[in-house]
């Protein structure tokens, strides 16, 4: 039995407190998982008289096969509550993304969390976490955090991959890129006069800090900026002797490529860490690669600032 299609057809029907039942429940599915006979009559503003004739009239067997179908509806839309999310990302903002990211990765820690708690592990402001519930329909940061709570908790995998695959995917990392590019990649960043620093967000955050940390302490006037807005600013002020350093170790957004056209419009070179799949790879005037295995480019990453660092030592 479909119970969400009887209610929405039950919701059109003349009777006036059928018809207020049927479009409550609809609006509270989420909340009904744990509901009882009494407490949805009382919360819908009907009698047990009239939640019984309506279940009967649903074409449920009795009251509690009605209960069990609401409950069984409600569970699965919490269940697609996180697929939504998922869906979602793509066209979410980047501050809105970075909270997906930091829900997704892990879920139980999220629907504990406080907006402070969660706004802090995504790196984003708790206005932003507020926003980002009522997007998906939720009232605030309590509603969100219980349907997180009843959602199943699928946690990706983190299995560590094996040595010989890291390994192999290195050794196709080094010899993707002759000696002499690292080099001439290592020239431009100790001429620049500024090294404006792009990264991934959310579950990378960690290692484009660790990529700034390390042009800082080889010397470099380096810059890595996560707001939108001053993002904006910042390019739009780029010089020729400036240089723009790019870390894409999964995918590219819109702002990524933006900031390439601004760029290329300010005639500032450009230095790409990526995968060779990506277009980004082609459009930078420098492209120093990463492993095309996904599991292994947190490994590149690192192989990638080595190379570089010991290119830096020797000029």
């Amino acid at each position: 039995m479909d119970i969400v299609w009887q209610l929405r057809q039950q919701s059109e029907r003349a009777d006036a407190q059928e018809s207020r039942l049927a479009r409550f429940i609809l609006a509270n599915l989420h909340a009904n998982v744990h509901v009882t006979m009494e407490s949805l009559a009382t919360q819908a503003g009907v009698s047990p008289d009239v939640l019984r004739r309506f279940a009967t009239s649903a074409g449920c067997q009795d009251l509690d096969d009605f209960l069990h179908q609401v409950r069984k509806a409600g569970q699965q839309q919490d269940v697609e509550f996180i697929d939504v999310i998922r869906q979602r990302q793509s066209s979410l903002s980047q501050q809105e993304k970075r909270v997906a990211e930091a829900i997704l990765s892990d879920t139980a820690f999220a629907a504990s969390a406080t907006i402070e708690q969660l706004a802090g592990r995504a790196e984003v402001s708790a206005a932003t976490i507020t926003r980002f519930a009522r997007s998906l329909g939720c009232e605030d940061i309590r509603d969100l955090r219980m349907r997180l709570a009843r959602a199943p908790q699928r946690q990706p995998p983190h299995a560590i991959a094996p040595i010989e695959a890291i390994t192999q995917a290195l050794t196709q990392q080094y010899g993707q890129a002759e000696a002499a590019t690292w080099q001439r990649a290592a020239e431009l960043l100790r001429k620049a006069r500024s090294v404006l620093l792009i990264g991934a967000s959310g579950l990378q955050t960690t290692l484009v800090a660790d990529v700034h940390q390390r042009l800082q302490n080889a010397g470099l006037a380096s810059a890595w900026i996560q707001d939108d807005n001053l993002l904006s600013m910042t390019l739009s002020r780029l010089q020729p002797d400036d240089l723009l350093l790019i870390l894409a170790p999964d995918t590219v957004n819109s702002h990524v490529l933006s900031a390439v056209h601004h760029a290329h419009i300010q005639k500032t070179p450009v230095i790409a860490l990526c995968a060779k799949t990506l277009d980004l790879a082609n459009q930078a005037d420098i492209w120093l690669p990463l492993p095309e295995a996904q599991h292994a480019r947190r490994y590149g990453i690192l192989f990638a600032l080595d190379r570089l660092e010991s290119a830096l030592t020797v000029l």
